[in-house]
């Protein structure tokens, strides 16, 4: 009896997981199938049955990019965030490899002093950046975005990737540098595909931040022309506040490359994920 019972509680568990996983599925996906078809029908339909699809007006997404200018603001954010991301991780890789495997002196007090970095809010240093890029030419231009992002990208990706070097093994390393090759080729071509994990997680984090800042953008772009897609967001919804099928076209183009970016690397971010948390 002892046995069947503690069958059938695990297999209640299982039945209860199963559900609760499933209602939390259904809590996060159903905004965004929501979302999707109101872009595809028209205003009428969405105010009359919201919940239903008695139209199809994929026209949305055309008056949505060229009309109201959203194709734009896209192209600016997918430069401003890939630029920035691919300055970032030149940037993190080699500095987390040095900090975690060639164990530079002051190495920790480097990394305590990039860790107080996280406790430094962007409302702390506004007045201080914008004076800067603007003393260097930057106001109203995308390096005035690029160079910040670039700055708060490190801290995390740093700590991140640093921790996961550091327990990497070291004999393939050391048979490479009996074989002749140096440090930055042993970091290319040995270590670097070991990394991958991390630096997707990195790599994801980072452009999530990028592609959805709003307050540093508000603050140094004023040019219409250089706005990003968050900026370009708030006044395509005020000038369609009141046609949700264009105003949901806008928002999901501007939701498409994080949906993207995490499916495609949704088990490389997981194993970054475990990565770290086997660390700590």
């Amino acid at each position: 009896m002892g046995k069947k019972n503690e069958k059938a509680g695990t297999v209640f568990f299982k039945i209860a997981g199963v559900i609760i996983a499933a209602v939390f599925a259904a809590a996060v996906i159903y905004p965004l199938v929501f979302i999707v078809m109101s872009s595809l029908k028209t205003n009428n339909d969405i105010i009359m049955n919201p919940f239903g699809m008695a139209s199809f007006n994929p026209g949305n997404y055309f008056r949505a990019w060229n009309i109201a200018h959203i194709g734009r603001y896209f192209l600016s954010s997918a430069y401003v965030s890939l630029m920035s991301l691919l300055i970032s991780l030149l940037v993190i890789i080699p500095a987390a490899y040095a900090l975690g495997k060639l164990k530079p002196h002051f190495g920790k007090i480097i990394m305590a002093v990039l860790l107080s970095g996280m406790f430094i809010t962007s409302e702390m240093t506004t007045i201080p950046n914008f004076t800067l890029l603007k003393s260097w030419g930057m106001y109203n231009t995308h390096w005035g975005l690029i160079l910040p992002y670039v700055a708060a990208a490190m801290v995390l990706g740093i700590y991140i990737l640093a921790g996961y070097v550091e327990l990497m093994p070291r004999e393939i390393e050391e048979a490479a540098l009996i074989d002749g090759a140096g440090v930055f080729r042993t970091m290319v071509s040995i270590d670097l595909p070991m990394m991958l994990p991390p630096v997707v997680t990195v790599a994801i984090l980072s452009f999530q931040n990028f592609w959805s800042e709003f307050y540093w953008a508000l603050i140094i772009i004023q040019s219409n022309a250089l706005k990003t897609l968050p900026l370009g967001m708030m006044n395509f919804q005020s000038q369609y506040a009141t046609d949700y099928g264009i105003l949901s076209a806008g928002i999901v183009i501007m939701t498409i490359p994080l949906v993207a970016l995490y499916i495609f690397g949704s088990e490389r971010f997981v194993g970054g994920v475990t990565a770290g948390a086997l660390k700590g």
